[in-house]
């Protein structure tokens, strides 16, 4: 009677955890607050769920009601997911400048969290031409987690960061931001083998803030609350005159005409034969428009050796086509290595610099001041 007896008291025991088990519900999660990673840094959420039941007075801090719990057992969203990455082992990796909110639910209960990425180190390569200043393409969209890629149809760089796509022509002003006509304060520059684009679009496309230290010679840019430098090059005087310098009084400017009416070509430039200039003033702004002039026969074939000393052969329209995604995963000398004089061809107007003869045109026109040694800006300058 007495083994009947413990068994039954036994199992009510079982029986009531059973039910108070089951009636336990969730009543809040602790999440770590708000905070700063440097990007390619890891973090813990640390997610504490803290349950409740009807059925006992207790404290929040209990151990039994308290649970810690991995991100990847939850139902989790993030807002912007070029920026934060969930990691296999839970941990989360900020692989992008900016901010994203990681959104945690459990039952009926959710809260957020938001985590802020940026660099450590400056990006070298900004420039400042004609008071636009310009910022390297493919490092800057890189930082911001986001890709770029050569559309050789379009003749024009894709870029996507997030949901935003942006298309930047190789020359001229006439981009597109989702979709919608966006123009451009400049056309896109190379210098120094680098693509530069006007740091006005960061604003513009992504709600960035650049900031200007004329002191330090930087630019800071701002992406909600994530942060990356940018060291930037003031242009020099040009004290001497090189061998492919033209010299004062052999620029000069005709009309254009057809599409390009309105717009006037540049004349007297050492690279005339094969690349033709065209610019237009509009207020105090200059777009430059460069046109590859040369004839190329595109069937013609080459071959080249790829990095593992594999010999390939294509055609010049082939090569053309590729290299413009290549220029943003290798450096100009390792193309060079690989491709030899297609690739010096295929750069050749796109490495003129035509700014320099349209600006020395300009001064000897008195259109526009001499640049110097002493340029000033501000904190305040306005970035374009």
């Amino acid at each position: 009677m007495k083994r009947v007896t413990v068994l039954m008291m036994a199992f009510m025991l079982l029986f009531v955890s059973s039910v108070y088990a089951e009636e336990l519900k969730v009543k809040d999660i602790e999440l770590i607050p708000n905070t700063s990673v440097s990007v390619g840094g890891k973090i813990n959420l640390n997610i504490v769920v803290v349950y409740d039941d009807e059925n006992s007075i207790h404290s929040d801090n209990d151990p039994y009601y308290r649970r810690n719990t991995g991100l990847t057992k939850t139902d989790y969203t993030i807002s912007e997911p070029h920026i934060l990455q969930v990691l296999s082992t839970g941990m989360v990796k900020v692989i992008g400048v900016g901010s994203s909110t990681i959104t945690v639910k459990v039952e009926n209960v959710e809260r957020s969290v938001t985590i802020s990425g940026s660099l450590d180190e400056a990006i070298d390569g900004g420039y400042i031409k004609n008071g636009v200043t310009l910022v390297p393409m493919k490092e800057v969209f890189k930082a911001l987690g986001g890709s770029v890629s050569y559309i050789a149809q379009q003749d024009a760089f894709e870029i996507k960061v997030g949901s935003t796509k942006l298309t930047l022509p190789k020359t001229g002003t006439k981009a597109t931001l989702n979709g919608e006509p966006l123009t451009l304060k400049s056309p896109l520059l190379v210098h120094n083998g680098v693509t530069l684009f006007p740091a006005s679009v960061l604003s513009d496309a992504l709600d960035g803030t650049v900031t200007y230290n004329s002191k330090a010679k930087q630019m800071q840019v701002s992406i909600g609350k994530g942060k990356m430098t940018i060291n930037i090059e003031l242009p020099q005087k040009q004290n001497s005159v090189t061998g492919t310098t033209p010299t004062k009084g052999k620029l000069y400017a005709v009309p254009a005409t057809g599409d390009m009416k309105g717009w006037s070509i540049l004349k007297g430039h050492p690279y005339e034969k094969s690349i033709r200039v065209y610019f237009k003033i509009n207020g105090s702004n200059v777009q430059i428009y460069t046109k590859d002039i040369r004839k190329v026969d595109l069937n013609k074939k080459v071959t080249w050796t790829d990095l593992e000393g594999k010999k390939h052969t294509n055609t010049v329209k082939q090569l053309y086509t590729v290299f413009g995604e290549l220029s943003n995963e290798y450096t100009s000398d390792i193309l060079y290595k690989m491709f030899g004089k297609a690739y010096s061809d295929w750069i050749g107007s796109t490495s003129l610099n035509a700014d320099r003869y349209v600006d020395q045109y300009l001064e000897q026109q008195g259109l526009i001041e001499p640049y110097g040694s002493n340029i000033t800006l501000t904190p305040d300058t306005e970035v374009y």
